[in-house]
């Protein structure tokens, strides 16, 4: 009976020191994540481009990973809750060597927001009411142990030269004024930001003082000659020897890293562009594509004007080698701000239309034109089924022309005639063969000074007004006729064009 007891009392024993050690009283120490590169770690890369897509992962034996710490010099660490990243290094030199460091965080955290972790950063936290700081109960990632041995890769890299090539057709006219544009496109395989510099030379690239450089991020640039250039100016702008003659440019990209791209040239080949310096504040702008002797009577017309005074004017021919896909061989791809620098290097302007005028190109150029003090005449037809041209209103004194021809053509002998008050001289249709078809009129602002109505007759409704001024003291004179369609007696458009450069825009 007591050898019972004692065996009984043994086997408690043994069972509770079996529960004991069992069941303990203290959990498991929690274990660090371990972190892994896609790449085997320390084991350096070849030489590569500076733009790097880096991938990683994370283990946690008791728990789950809730993010990763990354560095580059393992001192700034950041957070990020993904498991790769596109890392933009940059170039200090020709070849540069980085050192990643990644760490999983566990989610073993301490169960309350920290302002300020060792890492030197907050926890990241959802801020539901947008006062850009953490508020009592806002969601929050609790980042918790780290791993202490983070994964390591050197990364070196191998800078690679930007490359540079002028934009497709955008090729500089093979005549210009003293204002040229160029396009261009550059790239690196590196990043576009590395590009810190484009280097250009105007015809001479073994004298190292005709090298100039702009900013990398410049796509275009524009030079004049003895332009006061402005902090209002667009820095593509600058000044540089476009003097009288056949010009190259030769231009280069530069990266951070000081590497050149190859120098390309515009234009290309043995080529070269001319340059033609403005005699005087006159042009021509030459908007007829019919040959019908228009530029010879107007050339005859402006060279004994006002006593010679446009006898040096310039003329810029609109539609030489145009066609119904292709502007003109003089027009520059860039119209704003080429065509509209070239323009304000004159202060009168005499432009004449056919049926088809460059309306683009004029709305393009001629606000800013005027806004510089410009003056103009624009003389011009329309197309026959064009029923809108309200866009002109931003610059002729006009809301609309009229929505229809007001008739089929004119006819040998029709006139235009000055309203009442205005001293402007009689035009008359010539007797050329050729038709003159679906002239328009004019719906003129209430501002807008009426100078010409159509003859009356019972071949259309009223008297079409075809000729307007935008003020007393104006800026722009506008006809919707063929001037020289109505030369005669061709004194009579001399007489009108006198009255609109001397008296009108007070030519001196």
């Amino acid at each position: 009976m007591i050898l019972r007891s004692c065996f009984t009392v043994l086997v408690l024993g043994l069972v509770l020191a079996s529960c004991s050690k069992e069941f303990a009283s203290q959990p498991y120490a929690n274990q660090t994540p371990e972190t892994y590169l896609f790449l085997e770690r320390d084991i350096a890369l070849r030489r590569t481009t500076s733009q790097q897509h880096l991938r990683w992962w994370g283990v946690d034996q008791d728990g789950f990973v809730r993010g990763f710490v990354f560095s580059f010099d393992s001192v700034s660490w950041h957070f990020t809750a993904h498991n790769d990243s596109v890392f933009s290094l940059n170039l200090n030199a020709q070849d540069t060597t980085y050192r990643f460091f990644v760490a999983a965080l566990d989610n073993q955290g301490n169960g309350r927001y920290d302002d300020i972790t060792r890492w030197g950063f907050s926890e990241p936290f959802t801020d539901q009411d947008g006062d850009a700081r953490y508020d009592l109960d806002e969601p929050f990632i609790d980042l918790g142990e780290v791993d202490p041995s983070p994964a390591a890769l050197i990364v070196p890299i191998k800078n690679t030269p930007p490359n540079v090539s002028f934009l497709l057709k955008s090729d500089v006219p093979e005549t210009t004024f003293t204002v040229a544009t160029f396009q261009w496109v550059a790239t690196d395989l590196d990043g576009d930001n590395t590009i810190s510099a484009i280097a250009y030379a105007l015809d001479d690239t073994t004298v190292p003082e005709k090298w100039h450089e702009i900013p990398g991020s410049l796509t275009t640039l524009t030079l004049f000659r003895n332009r006061v250039i402005t902090s209002q100016d667009p820095l593509s702008y600058r000044n540089d020897s476009l003097t009288e003659g056949n010009h190259v440019l030769y231009l280069k990209a530069r990266d951070v890293a000081g590497a050149y791209s190859r120098t390309i040239r515009m234009p290309d080949t043995s080529k070269t562009w001319y340059v033609k310096v403005p005699r005087s504040d006159f042009l021509i702008v030459d908007d007829y594509l019919t040959t019908d002797g228009a530029p010879q009577m107007y050339a005859a017309l402006f060279d004994t004007l006002l006593a010679g005074r446009f006898h040096f004017g310039e003329i810029f021919d609109m539609k030489y080698g145009s066609t119904s896909i292709k502007r003109g061989n003089y027009v520059p791809p860039l119209i704003n701000p080429t065509l509209l620098e070239t323009f304000k290097l004159f202060r009168y302007i005499f432009w004449y239309s056919d049926n088809a005028p460059s309306v683009d190109v004029a709305i393009s150029t001629l606000p800013d034109f005027l806004k510089a003090g410009g003056k103009i005449l624009w003389t011009t037809g329309f197309p026959e089924n064009e029923t809108d041209q309200s866009n002109l209103s931003a610059f002729v004194p006009i809301d609309n022309i009229e929505p229809s021809a007001f008739a089929t053509r004119l006819i040998s002998r029709d006139s235009v005639r000055a309203v009442a008050g205005v001293s402007y001289p009689v035009l008359i249709r010539d007797t050329l063969g050729s038709f003159y078809s679906r002239p328009r009129g004019l719906l003129p602002k209430t501002s807008t000074r009426i100078l010409y109505r159509m003859q009356p007759t019972t071949r259309w409704v009223g008297e079409p007004i075809v000729g307007v001024k935008d003020a007393d003291d104006p800026s722009v004179v506008f006809l919707s006729i063929v001037l020289h369609r109505f030369g005669t007696p061709p004194n009579n458009v001399a007489a009108l064009l006198s009255k609109v450069f001397g008296e009108e825009f007070n030519v001196q």
